[in-house]
């Protein structure tokens, strides 16, 4: 019998997708709703057949869970400072993932994670959109033999923030300042206006974004060996709001490179989701899930890079209504 999953802010935003997906890619896995409510937790999981909901408490290290519970893994999906849901998967010897992206909030829990390297089951997911826009990126240099420069461009919907998680984020991202950029192999704070940077979708209508703070650029740089890499993000109206429709998420990747056949090439592609940024986040979780679940006896810290095949997750962004098109030039 499969031991159910633990899902931490179960019942929140990307967590009611979380399951709803969970539920159309692994229908065999159950799945225990869990957060501080107890009520709020088991109305999100009657509307699901494989589902139960509870309340679990951070602040204790054993998370007020019964000491003969057993799960499969466990996801933290909520704005949550406590490394005890961690620390409890690493003492169960089960997966574990979250998704909290401020770099400032990560730091201690990784330091838990290089301190249990040997026993640790943890896939890191701190990026944005757990990964999608990673793997995603990674997809789009296959047919590179060498990739010289990776420009990334998100459009968010201003009226799709998310929850509490995701505005924390926002709000922490808007007092840091710029994100690091890789040019000609050298990692810089940009300033004087190399912060922003325009890029154009396949409407033709273009927006202006500013460079990240977070893992993506360098995770990146890391996995394409690209010699120039930045991630760029701005938030205002999405081409789905414009059009009167439900909010959009807008990726769009630029990327130079020597293709396999030696040929040098300039391309874009947009990837779109038309059920907004916390779908997306929810699918690259559910991914990240499914990935760790296949080889859940293996031990280390792993980027989404090295656990999630990005074909698995392009396939599962597809299944979703999610696109991705080249943008013409």
């Amino acid at each position: 019998m499969t031991h159910p999953f633990l899902i931490i802010g179960g019942y929140g935003t990307v967590g009611s997708h979380l399951v709803s997906i969970l539920n159309q890619f692994l229908p065999e896995l159950p799945v225990v709703i869990a957060g501080r409510n107890a009520q709020k937790a088991s109305e999100a999981a009657s509307r699901f057949s494989n589902a139960i909901g509870i309340a679990v408490d951070t602040q204790r290290a054993d998370l007020g869970l019964d000491s003969q519970a057993h799960f499969s893994g466990i996801a933290l999906l909520t704005n949550d400072l406590s490394t005890h849901p961690a620390e409890y998967a690493i003492s169960q010897g089960i997966p574990y993932t979250s998704i909290a992206t401020q770099l400032n909030h990560i730091a201690p829990k990784l330091a838990l994670y290089l301190n249990h390297l040997s026993t640790c089951r943890v896939l890191i997911q701190d990026t944005s959109f757990a990964g999608a826009l990673i793997s995603a990126g990674i997809f789009c240099t296959k047919d590179f033999r060498s990739v010289e420069q990776i420009r990334v461009g998100v459009l968010m919907d201003e009226n799709d923030l998310g929850g509490p998680a995701s505005m924390a984020d926002f709000d922490d991202f808007s007092q840091k300042e710029a994100g690091l950029v890789l040019e000609r192999s050298q990692w810089k704070v940009p300033r004087n206006g190399d912060e922003q940077r325009k890029y154009i979708l396949n409407d033709g209508s273009s927006f202006i974004a500013s460079s990240l703070p977070g893992f993506d650029a360098a995770e990146l740089a890391q996995m394409t060996k690209a010699h120039s890499v930045r991630v760029d993000l701005v938030v205002g109206q999405s081409p789905g709001s414009l059009k009167g429709d439900n909010p959009s998420v807008e990726i769009l990747y630029e990327i130079d490179g020597i293709l396999v056949n030696g040929q040098h090439e300039s391309v874009s592609f947009q990837l779109t989701h038309p059920k907004g940024q916390s779908y997306l986040t929810a699918v690259g979780v559910a991914a990240g899930i499914e990935s760790m679940l296949m080889n859940a006896e293996k031990t280390g810290l792993y980027l989404t890079s090295q656990k999630i095949n990005p074909e698995l997750m392009i396939e599962r962004l597809e299944r979703t209504g999610a696109r991705l098109q080249p943008v013409k030039m």
